[in-house]
């Protein structure tokens, strides 16, 4: 890790830490957008981690790594890795990047583009878009025929409309629909990118998310049983529980490593084999995280009054977006058929397909 890793790391935990407590997290679920909470964010220059001209991009992926962590460790209720993301894509697409938070989505079979002049034109509809309702632009990337694009509009545009939903942690997921809508700006997206950029990113931005609350979940399940006593004792000097908030420090360090490697590897342009290994490590950790976690509190950690559900009602979610662990996986498993028996071991301990 570099000096700069360094004071990014200690600079962001010591904000969010701060900023980020029971109270903003509720009033986020209720539908108040924290504005203050967000001009300190920006203004920290955080939201401009991946782009181009904000530094070396050789590095780009493990200094964003500590803002994404704490994402997670802290349940930042802010479109903070999809700002990251989407000014790091519109770099890559030779845009400038924006001020101001936004959110990004990948065209699907709902969602139709069409150039018209110099303009690039939506109709249709995409679901489960994070934070559509608070932020003022969004970046779509899709195919116009055969050229790929990137797509610039504001949330304010002529025929676009949000219709609000939330995923179980109450973080927005909005349906986005696009009537004639224009984009503010487009460039093509060059033959040598990612195909499907806006799920390997942000699938490596959950998976760092995820190892941060999974920390978080075995903090507060360590300190608990430290601290509940039951039959004279803290519940902590029982074997079983020890044992499995050992199963779930496994986990951590398990998750930690494959994420950290692809952050590591990375550029600015993950590796799709790294994004892979990272996200089915991550969401496996969540997953038994959460679960021992619950058990460990018992019936305690399923009230609202306590902090636990914040971050487990995330992994959850987190867990299911850009691609479960079942596609992940099989994913990798039809890059270790195509090359070949012959390559399989070589591909795996050099992290390239």
């Amino acid at each position: 890790m570099s000096t700069v890793n360094d004071m990014i790391k200690e600079s962001v935990n010591r904000m969010f830490s701060q900023q980020v407590g029971k109270e903003v997290l509720d009033q986020v679920e209720a539908g108040v957008w924290p504005g203050e909470l967000w001009q300190l964010v920006e203004e920290s220059g955080f939201s401009q981690m991946l782009s181009t001209g904000s530094g070396d991009v050789e590095d780009g992926w493990q200094n964003a790594y500590p803002v994404f962590h704490a994402s997670g460790f802290y349940r930042l209720p802010l479109p903070l890795a999809e700002t990251i993301i989407a000014n790091a894509l519109l770099g890559l697409a030779g845009l400038a990047p924006q001020d101001g938070p936004m959110t990004l989505a990948q065209q699907d079979s709902r969602l139709t583009l069409r150039v018209e002049g110099d303009c690039l034109v939506l109709n249709g509809a995409v679901a489960s878009v994070p934070w559509a309702r608070f932020v003022k632009r969004m970046v779509i990337v899709g195919r116009v025929g055969t050229q790929r694009v990137l797509g610039l509009v504001e949330t304010a545009a002529r025929g676009l409309r949000i219709l609000p939903a939330e995923n179980i942690a109450g973080e927005p997921r909005d349906r986005v629909s696009f009537h004639n809508t224009r984009c503010s700006e487009y460039a093509g997206w060059g033959e040598d990118l990612p195909d499907a950029p806006v799920t390997l990113f942000c699938a490596l931005a959950r998976a760092a998310m995820m190892v941060g609350a999974v920390q978080s979940v075995l903090q507060q399940s360590v300190e608990y049983a430290n601290d509940r006593v039951q039959f004279g004792k803290p519940i902590g000097t029982y074997q079983a529980i020890q044992q499995a908030l050992a199963i779930v420090a496994g986990e951590v360090a398990c998750a930690r490593t494959a994420t950290l490697a692809a952050c590591q590897a990375a550029t600015l342009i993950p590796s799709v084999f790294d994004v892979a290994v990272a996200k089915i490590r991550a969401g496996q950790a969540a997953g038994v995280a959460a679960n021992i976690a619950h058990q460990v509190h018992g019936a305690f950690g399923f009230t609202h009054e306590h902090t636990l559900h914040y971050a487990t009602r995330r992994l959850w979610s987190w867990r299911a977006e850009y691609g479960a662990e079942s596609i992940w996986a099989a994913d990798l498993g039809r890059q270790a058929i195509e090359h070949g028996g012959d390559k399989f071991w070589s591909a795996l301990v050099t992290r390239q397909p």
